[in-house]
């Protein structure tokens, strides 16, 4: 996760975008490319530094375990696929194939690398979700907090019904 994300869609909604004809294949190519700069990036700084990339690998397990084992890993899946959908979420654009099985869960999470984005509380029932998310910030600036209240409608998908901004 760059600190300082380009302005593109994620690529979940270049995805829809693409699939209704909205943008080119060669634009969707070329938005896509902007993700999978950042992504390189990331993979690049970790190399130069494997011991504080593996740190922070435990510390995002860790994250990860704790959540997933209180609430379980599919639920965990479900949230962070429906705060993907938030467009004006900045994390939305690192969460959108959060219900993957394959990429491991703890890859979602950044517990002490800048931008940050973890959990720090969550409240499940079988209709409703409410969780309380730490995300972005810089060496500059405190991350953001934020209440997300999700409600599973008819179709049995969790979707944000609301969001406030906290202290």
């Amino acid at each position: 996760m760059s600190s300082t994300p380009e302005p593109v869609p994620s690529p979940q909604k270049l995805f829809r975008l693409w699939d209704a004809g909205s943008i080119s294949r060669e634009d969707f190519h070329r938005l896509m490319a902007v993700h999978a700069r950042e992504l390189i990036a990331e993979m690049e700084q970790a190399k130069k530094n494997p011991l504080m990339a593996w740190m922070h690998q435990l510390f995002n397990r860790r994250e990860a375990a704790r959540w997933s084992g209180g609430h379980g890993e599919a639920l965990v899946r479900e949230i962070l696929f429906a705060l993907a959908d938030e467009e004006s979420f900045p994390p939305s654009r690192w969460l959108w194939n959060a219900t993957h099985p394959h990429v491991p869960l703890h890859v979602f999470f950044r517990v002490r690398e800048m931008p940050r984005f973890r959990f720090l509380k969550l409240r499940a029932t079988s209709q409703a979700v409410t969780v309380e998310i730490e995300h972005g910030g810089s060496d500059t600036a405190p991350p953001v907090r934020e209440e997300f209240y999700l409600r599973r409608y008819r179709n049995m998908r969790l979707m944000v019904e609301r969001r406030d901004m906290l202290g």
